[in-house]
């Protein structure tokens, strides 16, 4: 059974511990304050020189989010694997709770890059961003046309050329800049492409090989593991996994077993919505 022990009783955080460990069955059959003890010893030895040491009689369990554990009560009967607990002192009533959040899955916060404001010189213009031009504009002006290349330059080694132009490479900058424009339009202070200039590597990743098997479905001993490691990290046990995808193979078809473990799954997590 893997369970999370954190002790945040200190008055400084450095003095705060957090253990994850996975318990043999020898504690699952014990007391809780043997986990306690398990915890205070490894605390003890780690801290020696920092501070006085724990005593196993001062501290209980309490599962975060959840109840207070008595000393003498089994492992097996109060924890469950996943859980995790703080070690707190008689009277505690552990870390004050963290602000309340909304209920339900809570999705990463969307950054949104802030937009660079044009800057326009002492005569209100702006430098125009097709690739080429590099002409000043009057933003608010007629449309002033302007003679730019399609796509954006290749600078590799000491060459440089057009990545529209492919033909025409240069080894001087001043050159490069000469190469004529290949498109005709108007002058803009909007970037044409995200990237500026290209690269060797942007060259390489053109230029690799396609696997002609990239879109063949997954394996179905890669979809097995790939399903054990998932279980494995929001705490189910890897032994109990193993065992049962084993009792299924044994008409020797991975893919039925994928199939069956699916439909288990998806069963599941209907019946909580």
């Amino acid at each position: 059974m893997k369970i999370t022990l954190r002790y945040e009783e200190a008055s400084t955080e450095d003095l705060h511990m957090t253990l994850r460990l996975t318990l043999p069955q020898k504690y699952l059959n014990g007391t809780n304050k043997e986990v306690v003890k398990l915890f205070v010893d490894h605390y003890n030895k780690k801290n020696a020189e920092k501070s006085s040491p724990l005593s196993t009689d001062d501290l209980h369990l309490k599962i975060v989010g959840g109840d207070h554990l008595d000393n003498e009560e089994r492992v097996r009967e109060s924890l469950k694997a996943g859980d995790e607990c703080y070690l707190l002192g008689k009277d505690s009533e552990g870390p004050k709770p963290k602000p309340e959040q909304t209920e339900g899955y809570q999705a990463a916060p969307v950054c949104t890059p802030v937009e660079k404001k044009a800057v326009k010189n002492a005569d209100g213009k702006l430098r125009c961003k097709n690739f080429g031009c590099q002409k000043l504009f009057d933003p608010d002006g007629p449309p002033q046309e302007c003679q730019h290349h399609q796509a954006a330059p290749i600078f590799h080694e000491t060459a440089k050329w057009w990545s529209c132009c492919p033909d025409s490479k240069a080894y001087d900058f001043d050159e490069f800049m000469k190469i004529p424009g290949c498109t005709q339009g108007f002058c803009t202070n909007e970037s044409q492409a995200k990237k500026r200039f290209l690269g060797g590597t942007d060259l390489r990743a053109d230029s690799a090989p396609v696997r002609l098997d990239a879109n063949a479905p997954p394996d179905p001993r890669q979809k097995l593991e790939s399903m054990r490691r998932g279980l494995v990290a929001v705490g189910v046990d890897s032994a109990l996994f193993e065992k049962v995808a084993g009792k299924l193979a044994q008409n020797g078809d991975l893919e039925q077993v994928c199939e069956v473990l699916k439909g288990r799954f998806s069963s599941a997590l209907n019946s909580l919505q």
